[in-house]
């Protein structure tokens, strides 16, 4: 995984080998000598990571984050940055993402940088599968509990011991969001039952060494758990397992040592950006699951559009070749509704759109396709297993539209009007499945045939498409 990476630093031998260190890993490295060039430089192109040296020549590297984070280009930019240890807070409270160490310590850097554009870039695995009853506002995400940004939860992982009861309570002082203490098993639990925190703060070692590690491994790794924000808490005498932690799924590491207030409060500062982070991530996500809905679902009916019906109902003729069912696809067409347009206006002929969707969509059993494919015409596919079930379904279907009355918006007049279907019914057996003897294509142009008869019958009525002759 590689990255644009910008290095920023005043001292020509610190820009060398940070450069020469990240293009051995295969990163495209671009540095820069002053705060005024890295400026220049990203009004013409963004990086997906700054990296800000400790010398700078017209700036100090503190000013220019926070000038940075003022940018609405930059301000999401994930800044790592070098500064003396006194200055660890300001930097962060400037908007630092994380403080690097110099030369030398290639593994934690790297590993930084890895986690970085690993959370920047797209998950497949969050890309959420879609089958024929998805609708709008169906789609969510795993059956995880998840709070709103205004009741946010942090869970220390670890054990009850003295040090971690002080570590609650100094972090609690800096923090406006409980922080819970439980053991590895709960967290476990709670999380595969749907009750996830939204910051895991995890001991590296609870009971033993590295178990706290092995937690981490376990609730990246479930649906569940997978989009929390990880912290991991390391002892002094264990921050070589820094870079472990962070290629493991950390966003960042803290040390266990809460000795001043300044600690503590640089421990808020990380937990609170972990937090930003992962808010930004679910509305992200979210944001990709409601185009990918929209991509397939007709937006006035709120059932699935030709664009998704084709392929599925391809995938469904696939399905039953190894079944002792047949498939039964119907295609339905509302009657005379061009003067439903003409006489009542589009409203109205809105309104029948969706009023009749939802009709079909009520009577069809579950897992049944449906789709507008049409100005005014839907399909449905469904497996079955008698050659009366199609043409039953079929007149439940029309009946249903025929019976009732579609009552008109005020725009149209707020009167009430009767429409009628008219349907083509077509069955594809398995054994035809399984030959290849009729296509997904094939099947609808049979029920089609069969609705252009229906119509041309004088509408309001079902016709059922002939055998397929063998050859």
């Amino acid at each position: 995984m590689s990255g644009r990476i910008l290095i920023v630093d005043g001292v020509a031998t610190n820009r060398i080998q940070m450069k020469v260190r990240l293009a051995s890993a295969c990163h495209e490295v671009v540095a820069v000598g002053s705060a005024q060039q890295a400026i220049h430089l990203l009004q013409k192109d963004l990086p997906e990571i700054i990296l800000l040296g400790i010398s700078l020549p017209d700036m100090s590297n503190i000013d220019l984050c926070r000038l940075l984070r003022s940018q609405p280009g930059c301000r999401r930019i994930p800044v790592l940055m070098q500064v003396p240890e006194a200055q660890r807070l300001a930097a962060l409270s400037a908007g630092a993402t994380a403080i690097v160490d110099g030369p030398g310590d290639d593994l934690t850097l790297l590993a930084r940088i890895r986690g970085l554009l690993r959370s920047a870039g797209p998950n497949p695995d969050d890309t959420p599968e879609m089958d024929s009853t998805m609708r709008v506002g169906t789609m969510q995400e795993t059956a995880a509990t998840y709070r709103t940004a205004d009741d946010p939860q942090i869970v220390f992982v670890t054990n009850q011991n003295p040090a971690s009861l002080g570590w609650r309570q100094a972090l609690q002082r800096e923090l406006d969001m409980p922080v819970l203490i439980c053991d590895p098993e709960r967290a476990l639990v709670e999380a595969q039952s749907g009750q996830v925190a939204d910051i895991y703060l995890i001991a590296a070692d609870i009971h033993q060494s590295g178990d706290g590690l092995r937690l981490l491994s376990e609730l990246r790794s479930r649906s569940q758990s997978r989009h929390a924000a990880f912290v991991v808490v390391l002892r002094p005498e264990r921050e070589d397992m820094t870079a472990v932690a962070l290629d493991l799924g950390a966003g960042d590491v803290l040390s266990s040592t809460l000795s001043t207030p300044r600690m503590a409060a640089e421990a808020a500062i990380i937990l609170r950006a972990q937090l930003e982070r992962k808010q930004l991530a679910d509305r992200q996500r979210r944001e990709t699951q409601r185009n990918l809905i929209w991509a397939m679902v007709d937006p006035l009916t709120g059932i699935h559009n030709r664009r998704y019906a084709m392929p599925q109902l391809a995938e469904m003729t696939g399905q039953i070749a190894g079944d002792q069912r047949s498939l039964a696809v119907i295609v339905m067409d509302i009657d005379h509704f061009k003067q439903v347009n003409d006489r009542h206006g589009h409203a109205a002929g809105d309104a029948t759109l969706i009023e009749v969707a939802g009709r079909l969509r009520d009577c069809l059993p579950d897992g049944a396709l449906l789709a507008r494919i049409g100005g005014e015409e839907f399909l449905a596919a469904f497996p079955v297993r008698t050659t009366a079930e199609p043409v039953e379904m079929a007149e439940h279907l029309r009946h249903t539209i025929a019976r009732q009355p579609i009552r008109l918006p005020s725009l149209a007049g707020g009167d009430s009007l009767h429409v009628t279907i008219s349907l083509g019914v077509a069955t594809m057996s398995a054994q035809q499945a399984a030959r290849g003897a009729l296509t997904a294509e094939g099947l609808i142009a049979r029920a089609d045939h069969a609705l252009l008869s229906a119509k041309s019958q004088g509408r309001n009525r079902t016709v059922v498409a002939g055998p397929v002759l063998a050859a």
